[in-house]
C-alpha cells in the first residue's frame, strides 16, 4: 500500500482506479523511493534519467517528448538561481507530469482521457495523449489564453469551454462518471512522481549542496509542483543525499489567494487574475499544500496584479520570456527584499498568453 488519505487514513495500492480515496480526499505517496545516485542514467538528459526513482505501474515504458533537465541560470545579482522549467517541450513544467502519468496510463491500456485545465496542464496532456495514441478530451475556461486553446486544438484535444475554472472541474467529473478516465494534474498521484524530479534535478545541478539554508520560490495553484518538490526532497533527506529539507516558499496572486489566506487566517476575496496558472480557488489538496510549507518552515507570498505585470517585463528585459504565472516568483522574490540562495522556478512560455489582437508587422524583402 503506496497511498494514503489523510482524511480517513485508508491506504491504498497504485492502481488505475485509485486516483483519489474513496470518502473523495486527494492521496498522498505513504512510501519514500530510495534515491540512490548510482542509478542516475547519466547519457539520459530527460527527467527519465531517474527513471530508478519513480513509482510506475508494471511494464511501463516512458512516454518521453525530451521533458526535464531544464537549465539552472543564476539571477543578476548573481547569489540566487532561475530554473528556466518554460523551455520543456510544451512550454511549461506540466510536460513533466504528463509524461508519467500519461507512461501509466499506457501501462494500464488506458484509450481515453479527460482533464479540466486553464491551460498549460492542458497542453501537456494533448500533446503527450496524442504521442501516445490517447484520446484526449480537456474542459477549459473561456477565458483561457488563446495561445493555450490553440496549442490543445493543434494536438488534437477536444475543447469543452466552461464559465470559469471551477465549472470547468466540476464538469469534468461528468464526463469521469461516463466512464472516461480522469488523467488529472490536481489529483492523480503519478503526477506528482513527474513533478518530484524537479527537486532531484535542483539537487543534482546544485553538486547535492542544498539544505535549509536555501528556498525554492514556486507558483501555486493546485500545489501538484510544490507537493512532488516536497516529496522529491522528502525522499533525498531519507536517502541522506541532502542535509535538510530546503524552504518551500508558495506563490500566489493576491486576487486568487486561498493558501495565502488560509495560512495567515485572513478573509480575502476570491476574483479574476492575469496569473491563470494559480486562479484555483478551492484547492483540492490545500491541508497538505499548507503542511508541506509548514514542515519545511517555508511561506506563502501573495504578490499584485501589477507586480505581476512588472515582472512580465522585468524578466523580459532579462531576455526571458515568461508567463504572468511564472513570473509571479521573481515578483514574490523581490517582495521579500531578494533573500539570497534562492531558487526562483519560471513555469510557463510567454508565447502561449498572446492576446489575439497582438500582431506582428511582416516587412518583405531583404
Amino acid at each position: 500500500m503506496q497511498l494514503i488519505c489523510d482524511s480517513c487514513g485508508r491506504k491504498w495500492a497504485m492502481k488505475r482506479e485509485n486516483w483519489r480515496c474513496s470518502c473523495g480526499e486527494p492521496l498522498r505517496w505513504d512510501s519514500l523511493m530510495p534515491f540512490d545516485p548510482s542509478a542516475i542514467e547519466v547519457s539520459n538528459w530527460s527527467l527519465w534519467r531517474y527513471k530508478g526513482m519513480l513509482k510506475l505501474p508494471e511494464n511501463a515504458v516512458p512516454s518521453s517528448l525530451g521533458e526535464g533537465m531544464t537549465p539552472l541560470i543564476p539571477t543578476p545579482e548573481k547569489k540566487s538561481w532561475f530554473k528556466l522549467e518554460f523551455l520543456n517541450p510544451t512550454g511549461s513544467f506540466k510536460d513533466r507530469g504528463a509524461s508519467v502519468l500519461v507512461t501509466g496510463m499506457k501501462a494500464w491500456e488506458i484509450s481515453e482521457v479527460a482533464e479540466d485545465s486553464s491551460g498549460n496542464a492542458g497542453v501537456a496532456l494533448s500533446a503527450y495523449a496524442k504521442a501516445a495514441g490517447i484520446r484526449c478530451l480537456i474542459f477549459v475556461p473561456k477565458d483561457a489564453s488563446e495561445g493555450k486553446i490553440s496549442a490543445m486544438k493543434k494536438f488534437g484535444a477536444e475543447i469543452i469551454f466552461c464559465s470559469n475554472r471551477q465549472e470547468a472541474a466540476e464538469r469534468v467529473m461528468d464526463a469521469v462518471s461516463s466512464g472516461i478516465y480522469y488523467a488529472s494534474h490536481t489529483w492523480h498521484p503519478l503526477y506528482l512522481q513527474g513533478t518530484k524530479t524537479v527537486a532531484y534535478e535542483l539537487a543534482e545541478q546544485m553538486d547535492w549542496e542544498l539544505d535549509s539554508n536555501w528556498s525554492v520560490f514556486i507558483p501555486v495553484g493546485n500545489g501538484d509542483l510544490l507537493l512532488g518538490i516536497y516529496l522529491g526532497f522528502c525522499e533525498l533527506v531519507a536517502s541522506k543525499i541532502i542535509k535538510s529539507q530546503p524552504k518551500l516558499v508558495g506563490v500566489q496572486a493576491l486576487a486568487c489567494a486561498p493558501i495565502y489566506a488560509a495560512i495567515y487566517n485572513l478573509t480575502l476575496p476570491m476574483s479574476k487574475t492575469i496569473a491563470e496558472g494559480v486562479a484555483v480557488v478551492k484547492p483540492p489538496r490545500i491541508k497538505q499544500i499548507i503542511a508541506a510549507i509548514r514542515e519545511t518552515k517555508g511561506d506563502v507570498v501573495a504578490v499584485s496584479e501589477s507586480a505581476i505585470l512588472n515582472a512580465v517585463d522585468e524578466m523580459a528585459g532579462l531576455g526571458l520570456w515568461v508567463e504572468p504565472t511564472g513570473v509571479t516568483t521573481w515578483a514574490a522574490w523581490k517582495q521579500l527584499g531578494k533573500p539570497p540562495k534562492s531558487i526562483l522556478l519560471l513555469t510557463g512560455a510567454g508565447w502561449k498568453t498572446l492576446a489575439p489582437s497582438l500582431s506582428v508587422e511582416r516587412v518583405e524583402g531583404n
